[in-house]
């Protein structure tokens, strides 16, 4: 038995994303059919270390660093990001992730090991200035370390599925007005097989005493999906989001929605939820990842000289 939340929804909407950017007011939709244009997608989530390569810092070489987590998520997810986390020993970069969704255990695994390390989530994408604008990281922008140099930019990313439930693990979380976040019901696969075994046994006292069991074959009957969940998965489901400090009214999100669709949320939703902590966009997360605890995104991302004339200008 696994979960898995189809991945192949996201990547339809991200072909919507120039309309939808004209007509914001369409960010207030509260559900999205599935029926856009087909988008080819579905790569694994590729998690990789970016020097700040943005324009204000590049010239004193200043500019921060950040964790790109971009793809889908998979089973092996986890292990690829605990990979990272260990090489990075105790930097605390935020991640700045894009995912279509995928494997809601993993995705659960993942939040446990950012929280355990108190890193920060934004969504939102990285883009190098040596890869072509459709694609924003390209192997010619990987070094032999599999770092990057790159920008972070908000605009078309998404965090469906499953990814929010990657999301809840930041200490600190956002994402931008021209990014999508969103959810529906997860999808579980039970795949049945028959196994044939061969017992031997003797009686004792008229009771059979079993000496030895071989497995001596196998059949694959089939499998089925069912969005249904049973007592104890979504117990475990309202568990994991009170550990995260997240509503659990996103349950009631999730399960009301049809696997086919998607229930964007806005970021005020998002907010009254819990899901998100602050106003904020990647570009001010990766900004502020130097400053104290006590400072909010937005604040710590404008720069001292600003923040010094505007308390000029109020006074």
């Amino acid at each position: 038995m696994n979960f898995r939340i189809l991945p192949q929804l996201a990547m339809r909407y991200c072909q919507t994303t120039l309309w939808l950017l004209t007509a914001i007011s369409l960010l207030l939709l509260s559900s999205v059919s599935a029926g856009a244009a087909e988008v080819a997608g579905g790569q694994p989530m590729q998690f990789r270390l970016v020097h700040g390569d943005m324009g204000q810092c590049r010239g004193d070489n200043s500019c921060p660093d950040w964790i790109s987590a971009e793809g889908q998520i998979m089973a092996d997810s986890p292990r690829k990001l605990q990979k990272l986390l260990k090489k990075l020993g105790n930097r605390k970069l935020p991640i700045v992730v894009n995912s279509p969704g995928g494997d809601v255990k993993a995705a659960m695994e993942m939040a446990y090991a950012i929280r355990k390390q108190k890193l920060s989530v934004a969504v939102g994408r990285t883009r190098s200035r040596a890869c072509p604008y459709a694609e924003p990281i390209c192997s010619a922008a990987i070094a032999k370390d599999g770092s990057i140099k790159g920008e972070p930019f908000s605009a078309g990313a998404v965090c469906f599925s499953a990814c929010p439930l990657f999301f809840t693990g930041g200490i600190e979380r956002v994402f931008s007005s021209f990014a999508f976040m969103g959810v529906h019901q997860i999808t579980t696969t039970y795949s049945e097989v028959r196994v044939q075994y061969r017992t031997e046994y003797e009686m004792v006292d008229g009771k059979r005493k079993i000496l030895s069991k071989k497995e001596i074959g196998r059949k694959f009957v089939g499998r089925y999906d069912t969005t249904k969940l049973d007592k104890a998965q979504k117990a475990r489901l309202v568990g994991f989001l009170g550990k995260m400090g997240v509503d659990k009214a996103l349950v009631d999100l999730m399960l009301g929605t049809d696997p086919n669709g998607i229930h964007l949320i806005s970021q005020m939703d998002a907010l009254r939820l819990k899901l998100t902590t602050e106003l904020a966009d990647a570009v001010a997360l990766v900004s502020a990842s130097g400053c104290g605890n006590s400072q909010s995104a937005p604040v710590c991302a404008v720069p001292s000289s600003a923040a010094s004339g505007s308390a000029v200008a109020g006074k």
